[in-house]
């Protein structure tokens, strides 16, 4: 496989003319690159650019990227033409090739090739652009055509449009940065020898689809005259031609083939025409379309077809393969017609395979519709042609009169009598103009052309109708294409009535308005914003200013979100996500950043869905196996409460304290999925076990109270009882005392 030195792709500012350095630096933060190259079409680039990156100021529209496109050419430059909005911290750029400057750059004035060469053309538009360039363009081709071609850009002039040198000349481009070089068809891109097994592991839908449309034989006829001048049918006695390939498919497919002309004389000649025909265009040999996708295919692949695959990384746009169909055992040649190419990995993302067979089997269909389309969309235009074909063929006997006489004409009148004063149906012919009248000389004449360009008809048939203005009540067609449509309309009443007001084009873009006529202003507007953020918005002005009331818009963007100031509904209101998903309540300005500010949400209550029914394995506290962890009273003992401020608080000049949790300091059992938060349901349970265990020991303690009471009383009796016979001691020694002292 061919080498080739990484270059890490680097960034220039739009001004640069020198691209032999760094320019303003090399992208080394950038990831996810894709340069698509496609034959005589797109060339464009696309990667990923970190918002922390070293130059992401710099990734801006115009600025220019130079990047390998394949292993063999040198770099190329691309045009910065799109930033998105950073999302997860990251930025998507698209660039396309420098060569698409000339779509910029229209042509002065007329090109005009008279039995010119492609050099000549080329050399005739890039010499007659409105802007000066550095664009050179050579061809190899010594084909010789005219064509005329004006009011287009520079690149269309090359191609895209009737006219255009590849519509006159056909042909390969190969764009290298300034150099424009144009082969003829086939000569560009070289045949290696590369050759690509398909079958067993490397199999395409689409190509098993070509497969299967391939025809294996023709069945030729051609009109001819007999000896009496009769256009007769001839055919061949076996009927069917086979190629060489026939037996290799296990059902025959053959094709009708209409050879009159070709020197076809009789069934001699015609089977020499049909064998001919079937090696021109390679019947029974399959039309190639393959698209190679790089990625993980030693997983995919044996030895020996991935070697034939990786093979693929040496070619360049419009090379030629040879692709082996082994089930077939047919070779069949076929064309690099598109690229992907990561710079950044020096490798082919993917490559496509076709052949010009395969894009015309490919786009068939679709081109049949269209014509199908086109002549559907025209016949009512030949209807009227054959129409007027039989009426003016056979016509109805007239008179053809110069008034008022040949001695001093004025007119030529066509009538249904040869008298003025009796004829009904009149043509008439003078300075003033051509008309028909149904009652006479005097008209009124109902269908005409008057000399200073009015047209009366009660109905046109052409086939193009260029005007300035279209006045009328309806305008039917199958397709329009405007730069400006506009359309007014009042409903009926009852009031309030607000005329519809739809806008597309001109300096208005997309609008649809509802307006009061007695206002000068719409009270609604439907519109597209293609300016900021690519999306729509609906608005609610004032009537009297035509200012837009910010309480009353909805803005929608693929880049932005939706915009309300309000949402409701009858019933339920309901927000979805995906089931591993969440719903945020942030800080708008945050979105797309890589750190989410959060806002607070308010309600009348927060309800959390505890149905038995969205639940399984369910069982008490106690019995389960987190009891036997610790318990709640042991878990409320392991949580600190923090004072703390909120960053986004103290971005906003708020520095006053709140109490709460810190996440990553919470057990698992209170934190949310993702651990960054805390589960407010988790730790109202938690809570809840916490009172319930509280509530276990208040009724011990108060069982342990009322024993100690019970004692306090019993003692307090047996005290009682002790005091009374001290007591009666007392008084039992005191007599004892008294009679000893007598």
């Amino acid at each position: 496989m061919a080498t080739s030195r990484v270059l890490v792709p680097r960034l220039y500012d739009a001004a640069t003319t020198d691209f032999e350095n760094n320019g303003i630096g090399v992208l080394t933060d950038s990831f996810d690159w894709k340069i698509r190259q496609e034959a005589n079409g797109a060339y464009e680039l696309e990667f990923k650019y970190v918002k922390d990156g070293t130059y992401f100021s710099e990734i801006k529209n115009q600025n220019i990227i130079k990047a390998k496109s394949n292993l063999r050419d040198p770099e190329q430059l691309f045009t910065i033409y799109a930033v998105s909005k950073p999302i997860d911290g990251i930025v998507t750029v698209k660039a396309e090739h420098i060569s698409y400057r000339l779509h910029y750059n229209p042509l002065k004035g007329k090109v005009t090739v008279q039995n010119g060469t492609v050099g000549y053309m080329l050399s005739q538009i890039l010499s007659n652009t409105v802007y000066p360039h550095s664009f050179i363009g050579t061809s190899s081709s010594t084909t010789q055509a005219n064509t005329t071609i004006e009011l287009c850009s520079s690149r269309e002039a090359l191609g895209g449009k009737e006219g255009s040198l590849l519509d006159t000349f056909k042909g390969e481009f190969i764009f290298d940065n300034f150099n424009i070089r144009h082969y003829p068809r086939g000569g560009a891109g070289v045949d290696n020898g590369v050759l690509i097994a398909y079958g067993k592991n490397l199999t395409d839908a689409k190509q098993d689809e070509e497969i299967g449309d391939t025809f294996t034989s023709i069945y030729p006829y051609a009109q001819v005259q007999d000896t009496s001048g009769n256009d007769v049918t001839i055919r061949l006695p076996e009927i069917i031609l086979n190629s060489q390939y026939a037996s290799n498919f296990a059902y025959p497919r053959a094709m009708m083939v209409d050879l009159t002309g070709d020197n076809v004389k009789d069934v001699a000649t015609l089977r020499t025409a049909g064998q001919a025909y079937i090696v021109n265009n390679d019947i029974g040999k399959p039309s190639v379309n393959l698209d190679i996708s790089f990625v993980d295919l030693s997983q995919e692949l044996d030895d020996e077809e991935l070697a034939s695959v990786l093979a693929l990384e040496t070619v360049n746009l419009w090379d030629t393969v040879t692709v082996k169909f082994l089930e077939l055992g047919i070779d069949v040649k076929a064309r690099v017609i598109s690229t992907v190419f990561d710079p950044l990995l020096n490798k082919y993302v993917s490559v496509e395979l076709g052949d010009v067979k395969a894009n015309i089997s490919r786009q068939f269909n679709e081109i049949q519709k269209e014509v199908e389309q086109i002549s559907s969309d025209k016949s009512f235009l030949q209807a009227s042609i054959d129409d007027l074909t039989n009426t003016i063929t056979n016509p109805p006997a007239g008179n053809v009169v110069i008034y008022p006489s040949m001695a001093d004409p004025q007119e030529i009148l066509i009538m249904d009598t040869k008298d003025i004063n009796t004829a009904r149906n009149v043509w008439r012919w003078n300075a003033g103009g051509l008309g028909h009248s149904k009652n006479g000389y005097g008209g009124p004449y109902e269908i005409g052309m008057t000399f200073d360009g009015k047209i009366v008809a009660n109905m046109m048939s052409t086939g193009t109708l260029k005007a300035i203005n279209i006045e009328g009540v309806t305008i039917t067609g199958s397709a329009a294409y405007l730069d400006t449509l506009y359309s007014s309309f009042m409903p009926p009443l009852p009031a309030p009535q607000y005329r519809q007001i739809l806008q597309i084009g001109a300096n208005g873009g997309f609008s649809l308005e509802a307006k009061r006529d007695t206002k000068p202003y719409p009270a609604m507007r439907f519109r597209f914003n293609a300016t900021g953020d690519l999306g729509v918005a609906i608005e609610a002005l004032n009537e009297d200013t035509g200012v837009v009331n910010p309480d009353r818009v909805i803005r929608i963007s693929p880049y932005a979100g939706v915009e309300t100031p309000f949402i409701q509904s009858i019933s339920w209101c309901s927000v979805g996500a995906d089931p591993d998903g969440k719903v945020a309540s942030i800080d708008r300005t945050s979105w797309g950043t890589p750190t989410l500010k959060y806002v607070p949400h308010v309600a009348a209550s927060f309800q959390q869905g505890s149905s038995a029914l969205i639940k399984q394995d369910i069982e008490k506290f106690a019995d389960s196996r987190m009891s036997e962890k610790y318990t709640a009273t042991q878990m409320i003992n392991t949580i600190e409460i923090f004072s703390y401020r909120l960053k986004q608080s103290v971005d906003r000049s708020i520095f006053e304290k709140t109490l709460g949790f810190i996440a990553e300091t919470l057990p698992p059992e209170l934190r949310a999925d993702d651990m960054a938060a805390v589960d407010l349901y988790k730790t109202c349970s938690w809570l809840w076990q916490y009172a319930k265990e509280n509530e276990e020991d208040k009724l011990q303690l108060k069982q342990e109270v009322q024993g100690l009471r019970e004692e306090i009383v019993a003692t307090t009796e047996l005290l009682s009882e002790q005091q009374r016979e001290i007591d009666e001691l007392k008084e039992q020694m005191q007599l004892l005392m008294n009679k000893a002292g007598e």
